[in-house]
């Protein structure tokens, strides 16, 4: 597969769904269009699928949907759960939808993400970060190497918190490393060095270590709707993790394999990352 060529491709030059790289016969959409507002935003990703894809979250989606309402800070979803509003019409055309929302009920009336719940948020978001990634970087996903790690309230946590606790520990300890060539382009002109005078607790000897401060490089969030939905990657210990800011309510975040070295490779003028100067 080509991934600097636009959609991908089979050898027989047939595009492959993002999803499960079997044969493409129509369009997704990511974010996916249930969890944003209509109007829909212009920086919406078009991506190759295959219909069974396409159709086959539908249900799980709607499920995500009716829980952010449900549960929901955000001004417009307080409307929807409002007696007559949207959540009750929904539930009412789909009773397994209520069915799955009481089956994660706890006996005070607050909601845990469990059973059939829980399924839905994963196979969700496992699908928006494999959008995301072929969105943003040209890059195909397989589901197996992504992970839902972690689904958290905003009323307790910010995104910049969950971002904090992703990165690794930007100290970094060189002590015992080769000094390393020193050039107007190398890390030390860019990041300071710290020696450090440490104590045994136990034995109260004192011996010193130098360590190297990484600095971050700022993230940088992709905001299809604010304060609806944002989308950043963040680089971690062994590899990235996809946070998603959901309608002032949930943070969502997906582990991944890191993207490469190379940055955002995908091309067009819909890719916010993209290294295409826009107009």
């Amino acid at each position: 597969m080509n991934t600097r060529s636009g959609l991908p491709t089979t050898s027989s030059g047939d595009k492959i769904c993002v999803y499960c790289g079997n044969n493409a016969d129509t369009k997704d959409h990511a974010p996916p269009r249930s969890l944003l507002l209509p109007p829909l935003p212009s920086n919406l990703i078009t991506l190759p699928s295959c219909q069974k894809c396409n159709n086959g979250f539908s249900f799980d989606e709607n499920i995500v949907r009716a829980f952010l309402s449900l549960i929901g800070a955000h001004p417009h979803l307080k409307g929807e759960r409002e007696p007559g509003g949207w959540l009750e019409r929904t539930c009412s055309r789909n009773p397994k939808i209520r069915e799955v929302l009481e089956s994660s009920r706890n006996a005070d009336g607050s909601y845990k993400l469990c059973g059939l719940l829980l399924e839905s948020f994963v196979r969700v978001f496992l699908k928006t970060t494999q959008g995301m990634f072929y969105g943003f970087y040209d890059r195909l996903v397989p589901v197996e190497k992504l992970k839902l790690i972690r689904v958290e309230d905003q009323r307790s946590i910010k995104p910049e918190e969950v971002i904090s606790a992703l990165r690794p520990n930007p100290f970094i300890d060189i002590t015992d490393q080769p000094l390393s060539e020193i050039s107007p382009s190398s890390w030390h002109m860019r990041e300071p060095i710290f020696p450090v005078e440490l104590v045994d607790p136990n034995t109260g000897h004192k011996y010193r270590r130098v360590f190297r401060l990484v600095r971050d490089t700022p993230v940088e969030w992709i905001r299809f709707q604010p304060d609806i939905f944002g989308v950043a990657f963040v680089e971690c210990e062994d590899g990235c993790a996809c946070v998603v800011d959901l309608w002032q309510t949930l943070i969502v975040t997906v582990k991944a394999p890191w993207p490469g070295d190379r940055g955002p490779l995908r091309k067009g003028k819909n890719n916010p990352l993209s290294r295409e100067k826009r107009t």
